[in-house]
């Protein structure tokens, strides 16, 4: 009950907007520790004439507009809020308490009362009054274009309501405000001009960047001059690049050279990730060797590896100091264990989450691996559901990770003796060795979360999770 009490802040509020004209005169000469709280107030209860006073007069350099966003840009109190500030841009003299450079329009991970600049801004060009150590002043006589950040997800762009919008207004306002993107994702970038993107984004601040695709790979080659240009990319992801139409392996090798040649340039890149980009099957130690920044993290993912590109991976010094790897769902039955244990070896200092879910590895590929497991020495997860690994061989893992006291998640395949000729979940039999492994590991070190599960049903995909969920009807009770 006590969650539902307002705080006397709230209560002076809400006493302060109920009357316009009181409000009006009041904002004129209120402390300005007090407009976060209030704008959220005025905002959520559409008081109109005093939420343009309050942006009128708005006394903090950035105003985080996208927390309080919840619905489309063109309800009225965002539509109020964005037309007081198009009129500010025009005027040639402010309010003397105005100070905003900043309008965050980014709906994640903010909070509407967080208005001092901070580690959420400090991507973002600096004013030459804020590399003094001043923020919100300006020299005399000076006007910096205000900066409107945004992340984009654009999936056509006649459903993304906000990007014609801004495009509409920075064209209307140039020179006087500047639009910056920290995250861009594309889906069907196919269909996009990335020239006219380019002009309308700084894209140089760009900081994670998605391309998710089903169409033609052709558009890699379009798109490589404008990715050299991101020179602040923190995340790089391509998704579902596949190829519809048969292309020559000439043309295929030049998208894919001119597309790696631009990954040298971005010299602050820490996560890669490529998920089911089976486009790019063959030339996966082409892109590896065109980054030359120490990765994080690296996702490879779906995706069908040759034995050549395989037996590269653990070479190229990009991959030496890996806080993340995920493999899941790339086949290795075929492929020699021996490239992953030297990955693991080399990244087992740093390396934190480990994902080598639906690999189909058997016994010898885990004896192969399990030595450089223990040199894993940070993993706080470790998922391994999908391979095919039996009782004996899942004693001795769990052995074996005694000494990875950082484990927080695990995430064990149902040893193959739990199946009966068919492949088919025997209920009893899986009770009996979940049961049993887990008393194994009790007694090595004390488990946070850990967990077994079958391998997928054929028909739906869904995979059992002992004594967690229910198994799918499409498998047979023992």
């Amino acid at each position: 009950m006590s969650k539902n009490l307002l705080t006397l802040q709230e209560l002076a509020g809400q006493n302060l907007l109920r009357d316009e004209t009181l409000a009006d005169a009041a904002l004129k000469n209120l402390p300005r520790l007090f407009f976060p709280q209030l704008f959220k107030q005025a905002y959520q209860g559409i008081h109109v004439k005093a939420l343009r006073t309050i942006v009128s007069s708005w006394p903090f350099p950035r105003l985080p507009l996208g927390a309080l966003k919840k619905t489309t840009y063109s309800e009225t109190p965002w539509q109020v809020v964005l037309e007081e500030i198009d009129k500010l841009l025009i005027q040639e003299v402010h309010h003397r308490e105005y100070k905003l450079e900043v309008l965050d329009l980014r709906s994640v991970g903010q909070s509407c009362l967080d208005v001092w600049p901070g580690p959420m801004d400090d991507w973002l060009p600096k004013t030459a009054s804020e590399n003094q150590g001043m923020p919100g002043q300006s020299t005399a006589g000076e006007k910096h274009p205000l900066k409107v950040v945004v992340n984009l997800y654009l999936k056509n762009t006649y459903r993304s309501k906000i990007f014609p919008y801004l495009t509409e207004w920075s064209d209307r306002r140039r020179g006087l405000l500047q639009l910056y993107c920290q995250e861009l994702q594309i889906w069907s970038p196919c269909h996009y001009d990335y020239r006219r993107l380019s002009q309308m984004l700084s894209l140089e601040y760009v900081e994670i960047f998605g391309l998710h695709s089903s169409g033609k790979p052709a558009f890699l080659l379009k798109l490589a001059p404008y990715l050299g240009t991101m020179r602040n990319l923190r995340k790089l992801t391509l998704s579902c690049i596949t190829e519809n139409t048969l292309i020559s392996s000439e043309k295929r090798r030049r998208i894919v050279t001119k597309f790696a040649s631009q990954l040298c340039k971005l010299e602050r890149l820490q996560t890669l990730s490529l998920e089911d980009v089976c486009f790019l099957e063959g030339h996966l130690d082409w892109i590896l060797g065109s980054v030359k920044t120490s990765l994080d993290g690296l996702t490879v993912t779906h995706c069908k590896l040759s034995a050549s590109e395989w037996h590269h991976l653990s070479e190229f010094p990009c991959v030496r100091q890996l806080q993340e790897l995920s493999l899941e769902n790339v086949r290795l039955t075929d492929l020699s264990p021996e490239p992953l244990r030297v990955l693991l070896v080399n990244a087992g200092p740093t390396l934190k989450v480990l994902d080598l879910e639906d690999c189909h590895m058997e016994d010898d590929h885990l004896y192969a691996i399990m030595s450089a497991l223990r040199s894993c020495s940070k993993l706080t997860k470790f998922s391994f559901y999908g391979n095919e690994i039996s009782m004996p061989a899942m004693r001795d893992l769990l052995q074996n990770t005694a000494s990875l006291r950082h484990l927080r998640m695990e995430m064990y395949p149902v040893p193959q003796e739990s199946y009966d000729y068919n492949n088919v979940p025997h209920m009893e039999s899986m009770r009996q060795h979940c049961d049993e492994l887990i008393d194994t590991l009790k007694a090595i070190r004390e488990p946070v979360r850990v967990f077994f599960g079958t391998d997928r049903c054929d028909q739906c995909g869904n995979r059992y999770i002992y004594n967690k969920t229910n198994m799918c009807r499409c498998r047979r009770f023992y």
